[in-house]
């Protein structure tokens, strides 16, 4: 059987036997998205705390913390497919049940933060008053997350491989400020949670060094790219810096406003976070294998040693400089455009549009710019892409192709995952 998408959608949640009628369901007084929200908040300082998300125990974490959460929730009140854990049990408080899995999950990830951990977790559960539902929502949580702890076991997000660069024009070249060290995972224990394999969206081929594709992108982030640009706007120059934070940044901060300003019931709101980290996770894989499997050079080394890829339409500038420090990973295909597309069509499923409003801080803002707004995501997920050219880290045809990378995950996840039931 396909393990089940987790999404976290916010709905009305009624505690009930499973044979209620769906219009006794949709008469259910609505419940909060606070403690989901809160969650999310939870772990992702946590993670962020531990490495700035510089691995994948991040992400992992949150998707395993969302998906336990959106199983929790159906299998007392069933409205959504559950991803790992399918035994019905509808005598469990479903507050209690999610934030107890969550619990267990983290600590099993980050033990070290267990004050942490049971100071919020303890918080919502407190709220529930003394039951047998609370009581068996504290055994059922357990359950639900020793799932989802011995599903994730040995997947592989630790693993790291052996990197040698190569040397024709073209191949990845370490980029100054992170010596000799690469992002590297090894993609043969790498698990996907909801891909069949990590090469299943492998990119096709990037342009040769001789195409006239290659050769606009290469003046294009060679004139807008470079630090100090005097084509690039005011407002390109903001955009490159407050869409510069990771991924895991952005669209959980997008995930929590959309869930408070939307108003999204606690299902709907759990269905959401799971997908959005889902997409996240699985996007890195697919377009990290993509990434080692090509091992294109970043813009300052193709523009630095441009005497050597045999296309005299591009000009070499050996003291040529990207607006922000190039990543330690090979250029092609962009991840960070990747996962932009992949957020943008999961938060669109979710809404049923892409005309959404929200206000934003980045952490890696200019002082000038904190805050951004938006009115349609699809927006917001082309700004992302294109700040990849405005601060020197990727061609056009790399944007480009991770957008595209990242909608067919995205759309995977959705058709395949934490699918409404019929």
């Amino acid at each position: 059987m396909k393990l089940n998408q987790f999404s976290v959608l916010l709905v009305v949640f009624l505690a009930c036997d499973p044979t209620v009628n769906q219009a006794d369901q949709d008469n259910t007084p609505e419940v909060s998205n606070e403690f989901i929200v809160d969650l999310n908040h939870l772990t992702y300082t946590i993670a962020n705390d531990h490495d700035n998300f510089y691995s994948f125990i991040g992400v992992r974490a949150l998707t395993m913390a969302h998906l336990a959460i959106h199983d929790a929730l159906n299998v007392i009140q069933p409205k959504y497919e559950t991803y790992a854990y399918h035994q019905k049990q509808v005598d469990a408080d479903w507050l209690v049940t999610a934030t107890e899995a969550v619990r267990n999950i983290l600590l099993a990830v980050y033990p070290q933060r267990s004050d942490t951990i049971n100071l919020v977790c303890n918080k919502w559960i407190n709220t529930a008053a003394a039951s047998e539902e609370k009581e068996g929502g504290i055994g059922w949580g357990k359950k639900i997350a020793e799932v989802y702890i011995q599903l994730r076991k040995g997947d592989g997000h630790e693993k790291q491989g052996d990197y040698t660069p190569m040397t024709k024009p073209g191949d990845y070249q370490y980029t100054p400020g992170w010596d000799d060290w690469v992002l590297k995972p090894d993609f043969d224990y790498a698990r996907p949670f909801a891909m069949d394999t990590v090469t299943q969206f492998r990119s096709p081929p990037p342009p040769d060094l001789s195409s006239s594709e290659y050769t606009r992108s290469f003046n294009e982030v060679k004139a807008y790219g470079v630090k100090n640009s005097k084509v690039r706007t005011e407002d390109q120059t903001h955009y490159a810096h407050w869409w510069a934070e990771f991924a895991e940044h952005g669209w959980n901060r997008i995930g929590r406003i959309v869930a408070e300003e939307q108003g999204l019931s606690a299902h709907e709101a759990a269905r959401m976070f799971a997908l959005i980290n889902m997409d996240i996770y699985d996007i890195y894989l697919a377009s990290l294998e993509s990434k080692y499997y090509y091992d294109t050079w970043r813009p300052i080394t193709a523009i630095q040693n441009a005497d050597t890829d045999d296309n005299p339409e591009t000009e070499p500038d050996p003291s040529w400089e990207p607006e922000m420090q190039t990543p330690p990973w090979p250029e092609y295909p962009s991840a960070h455009a990747s996962v932009a597309a992949g957020g943008a069509e999961v938060v669109s499923h979710i809404l049923g549009t892409p005309e959404v409003s929200f206000t934003m801080e980045s952490v890696s803002a200019l002082s000038e710019e904190k805050m951004r707004t938006y009115t349609n995501l699809d927006r917001a997920a082309d700004d992302c892409a294109d700040s990849r050219i405005m601060n020197g880290y990727h061609f056009r045809f790399a944007t480009e192709e991770g957008k595209r990378q990242g909608r067919a995950v995205a759309k995977h996840i959705i058709n395949n995952y934490l699918r409404p039931i019929d």
